[in-house]
């Protein structure tokens, strides 16, 4: 098999599991508290990073201070929002809000840093936002909080994008995923419930499983690997049909349906998205690092 064949079909698992995780974490939730879900699925992701980790640790007191800042952030607070949000609204809802991420973390990077974002940045970020406003109010309970929590997760999510880039930690790939999991699952331990998920039956703890195995470890090491071989910009692309996924199998798997209106808004997101970043101009604005364009469920 062509390396380039390879990558394509790599990418594609990625966006196939990525998609199918908003309806699975899902199923999940309605059987665990999200605190109980998040500490359970990365307690299973630091066990298995564990080799890694023994091989690969901070060394430095900046790179210990810079793991517990971004397990805190990407894990303990971002995974609850992200796990939070998929329990009170559609699955559709929370990935295609979820792709705002990049948008935050590039407008929240210039302003700090400031530099010019530019009028067609602006521009796609209100363009998004009417979007949100669309969708939101579609939650099971006829409410807004999931879409809110949605919202919340992307920005959460923007904030460890900011992270990863500023600190530089020297521990990379699974390991420092290891790292930050750990870190996770300790943050977010004062709140357990201390249910015993493996009496609680397949259709807890499978989900679970699936959130470990294929989601975090397998799909991410699949995405790095397309990363390196077909750059950011390409690879990143495909992501924008994560949502696409979620919607289809929550659809079917669920029997969840969208309204006219909210379709209109996913297709405002994603447009928006695309606008800010250049996509849709003949010269591209400035691109978006790695660990922007990464969008990990």
């Amino acid at each position: 098999m062509k390396r380039s064949t390879g990558t394509s079909l790599g990418l594609a698992l990625v966006v196939l599991s990525w998609g199918m995780n908003y309806v699975i974490t899902k199923v999940g939730v309605t059987r665990l508290p999200t605190i109980d879900y998040v500490f359970w699925r990365f307690l299973g992701t630091t066990l298995i990073a564990l080799p890694w980790m023994i091989r690969h640790y901070p060394r430095t007191r900046r790179d210990v201070m810079g793991l517990i800042l971004m397990g805190l952030v990407g894990i303990s607070l971002y995974q609850w929002l992200f796990t939070s949000a998929l329990h009170l609204t559609l699955p559709a809802n929370v990935a295609v809000i979820f792709c705002l991420s990049p948008l935050l973390t590039l407008l929240w990077k210039r302003l700090v840093g400031g530099k010019a974002t530019g009028p067609k940045m602006w521009w796609g970020a209100l363009l998004s936002l009417g979007g949100v406003a669309l969708l939101a109010g579609a939650s099971i309970h006829g409410g807004y909080l999931g879409d809110l929590f949605a919202l919340a997760a992307a920005a959460g999510w923007s904030a460890f994008a900011l992270m990863t880039d500023y600190l530089k930690v020297s521990v990379r790939g699974l390991a420092q995923v290891g790292w930050i999991s750990l870190v996770g699952t300790i943050g977010v331990l004062p709140f357990m419930s201390y249910r015993p998920v493996w009496k609680m039956g397949a259709s807890t703890w499978l989900p679970l499983i699936y959130a470990i195995v294929i989601v975090t470890v397998i799909s991410l090491s699949l995405w790095q690997n397309a990363v390196e071989v077909a750059g950011a910009p390409r690879a990143s692309l495909l992501l924008y049909i994560v949502p696409l996924v979620a919607g289809v199998a929550g659809w079917v798997f669920l029997g969840e349906r969208l309204h006219w209106s909210q379709v209109i808004g996913a297709c405002a997101i994603l447009l928006g998205v695309a606008w800010a970043d250049g996509r849709l101009h003949k010269r591209r604005g400035p691109e978006l690092t790695q660990s922007e364009k990464l969008a990990s469920p």
